[in-house]
């Protein structure tokens, strides 16, 4: 047996741990449990519930699914990981942070600023306990030897607890490896590093392997079964004690590196990566199957989602050589400001307030899901938190929101290029995909192709057309709308807010 899969099973023995503070006595909380599962680059199109031609099996979502609401027009905060996992667990834009662009890269500080108010700390307010497992890439205070924070992994005391992770932001218990395809190779359970990293992982461009420090054994196979058993064994805790929960099973796939375990190897029949895809759906299997074993399932709010698009890692024509598409309906991929880098599936379970098997249409964004769960749990949002965040409770119970044909959403791409949505239309502020896909950056320009780009979201949704000489009042009036929308610091109703870090953006169509 690996290093890995013992230290699995020993953490999966001791569970608990400490016993968890007592929050003080008062009303009972209201509302139910909540799972939150989202997924690391995964489109709609690898879900059969929303595209059974994809050729891959998801029994476990397609359930999730027949048994609550799919949203067919939900967005990511951000085409890319780290800015949309802020804007998750804030109800706010990460542009709006120091993070204008890319994501939160190898051993730099924390992102969510120790004031700001996140979903684990409404939650846990709410008489909740709350947990996160999986993957957190939103920065640390990796600890030298005086305890101080530093950016050098070989000064890096791992005998000292590593402070700034989900444990600084209202989760009570963490488990995980930060980031999947990243140093340190090493499981991180609350403030506390599981062995020290004395080995080094060797790189594998290929498969998205960065070289870095690594416990003797590290496997890259064990990483997904271990944290959805972790999740498992939780839930099961929480029975146990009777207490409402929320959990945030952050996952760690279908994103590199492309590691199905030995039991999924080969089970597609098309790719390692279609072997992963389905032992990602195993994953949320698993978390549905202990909620039911344990009689929770009527009891709790299940969301799934995913933090982007699908990434070319899958290859597409690869599997599009087996009939497998990904890359049905929307324009681009991860990273892009096209639909293909920000549409992503969004499924919420909910026994007796949501309708089994039914949809919505209405565009919404990662951001709202604070305001959703406090409404849920009956909580209040300040009016400093949550800026870009509006409730889809009406949404799940069928009605329509106070809001709608009103509000907009902002979207971004990897490199920092921006679009906004209202109703049918997109207005996006550069030639090309604003990401990975070609054409992009100066290529786009070479080719002649307007700096932006205007498209009509019912009739033309594959962004082919861009009809922005035949509407540029409208093209004008949407940028007013996002002009609005970055200078207020909200694009809720309440009192403006400042936005953080430079306050020149190269990026925003009105910057010189």
């Amino acid at each position: 047996m690996s290093f890995q899969w013992s230290l699995a099973l020993a953490c999966l023995a001791v569970l608990a741990g400490p016993a968890p503070t007592q929050e003080p006595a008062g009303e009972p909380p209201r509302g139910p449990n909540v799972v939150l599962i989202l997924a690391d680059d995964m489109g709609q199109a690898s879900v059969a519930a929303y595209h059974a031609k994809s050729g891959l099996p998801t029994p476990h979502l397609d359930r999730l699914a027949a048994e609550g609401m799919s949203f067919a027009d939900a967005h990511s905060g951000s085409a890319v990981c780290s800015p949309t996992r802020y804007g998750l667990l804030t109800g706010r834009y990460a542009w709006r942070t120091r993070l204008k662009a890319g994501i939160v890269g190898k051993w730099q500080p924390p992102l969510i600023a120790d004031e700001r108010l996140t979903l684990a700390e409404l939650m846990r307010a709410s008489g909740r306990r709350t947990a996160c497992i999986g993957k957190w890439h939103l920065g640390w205070l990796w600890p030298d030897a005086e305890g101080r924070p530093t950016t050098d992994p070989a000064a890096i005391d791992w005998a000292r607890p590593i402070r700034g992770g989900p444990l600084a932001h209202g989760f009570e218990r963490y488990f995980g490896d930060d980031v999947p395809n990243w140093p340190p190779y090493v499981w991180i359970e609350d403030r506390s590093a599981q062995g020290v990293p004395s080995g080094t992982m060797k790189a594998d461009p290929a498969n998205g392997v960065s070289a870095g420090p690594a416990v003797p054994g590290w496997s890259l196979e064990a990483v997904l079964p271990t944290l959805a058993e972790r999740c498992a064994a939780w839930i099961g805790e929480r029975a146990r004690s009777e207490e409402p929960f929320f959990l945030f099973f952050s996952m760690t796939s279908p994103h590199t590196p492309i590691s199905p375990s030995e039991r999924f190897l080969g089970q597609s029949g098309v790719s390692r990566y279609a072997d992963f895809l389905i032992e990602t759906d195993w994953a949320v299997g698993r978390v549905l199957a202990a909620l039911d074993e344990h009689g929770l399932t009527e009891d709790t709010l299940v969301i799934f989602t995913a933090d982007n698009g699908t990434s070319p890692k899958c290859r597409f024509d690869e599997l599009a050589e087996s009939g497998v598409d990904l890359r049905a309906h929307w324009r681009g991929h991860k990273a892009d400001v096209w639909e293909g880098g920000h549409r992503v599936p969004f499924i919420a379970r909910w026994p007796g307030e949501v309708e089994p098997g039914s949809a919505c249409e209405e565009p919404i964004c990662l951001t709202d899901v604070m305001a959703t769960l406090a409404d849920s749990v009956g909580s209040e949002l300040p009016e400093d938190a949550a800026e870009d965040s509006s409730s889809l409770l009406p949404l799940l119970r069928g009605e329509a929101p106070p809001w709608r044909g009103e509000r907009a959403i902002v979207h971004h791409s990897s490199s920092g290029r921006f679009a906004i949505r209202s109703g049918r239309w997109k207005l996006a502020f550069c030639p090309g995909s604003g990401g990975w896909s070609e054409p992009k950056g100066q290529k786009a320009r070479d080719l002649g192709l307007p700096e932006w780009q205007l498209h009509d979201m019912q009739a033309d949704p594959g962004e082919l057309k861009n009809i922005i000489d035949e509407h540029p009042e409208l093209a004008e009036e949407l940028r007013s709308r996002l002009r609005e929308i970055v200078e207020r610091g909200r694009s809720t109703p309440g009192p403006e807010r400042e936005n953080e870090g430079p306050a020149h953006w190269s990026q925003l169509p009105w910057s010189k």
